[in-house]
């Protein structure tokens, strides 16, 4: 015995259910690859900094730029003060979490 279908093959109803549903694993899987892009600039190791997230190839905690913007200091200043940091590191990071904030295409 078969599982039910919802609707019977070849309906109109089905085949747009399962378009708008590969559409939204679509828009899924691109959000997913857009972060894991914008990611790869930190990195986690148990054995790094009490596991905490770095900057990739550094020993600067996320934390520590978050930390040191909410006390008022300026990207340049972080950077100063980190010379292992990119800016471009800083950059990709905040635009990934301001994006976070926007409203989703789907919504």
């Amino acid at each position: 015995m078969g599982l039910a279908q919802p609707f019977p093959m070849g309906d109109r109803r089905s085949q747009g259910a399962s378009h708008e549903l590969r559409n939204i694993q679509t828009e899924q899987t691109v959000a997913l690859m857009k972060n894991t892009d914008a990611l790869d600039m930190l990195e986690r190791h148990p054995d790094k900094v009490s596991g905490a997230w770095v900057f990739k190839g550094t020993r600067v905690p996320v934390s520590a730029l978050f930390e040191n913007l909410k006390d008022g200091a300026s990207i340049d200043q972080f950077l100063e003060w980190f010379p292992g940091v990119a800016r471009t590191q800083v950059e990709a990071l905040l635009d990934h979490e301001l994006k976070q904030f926007e409203p989703s295409a789907s919504a």
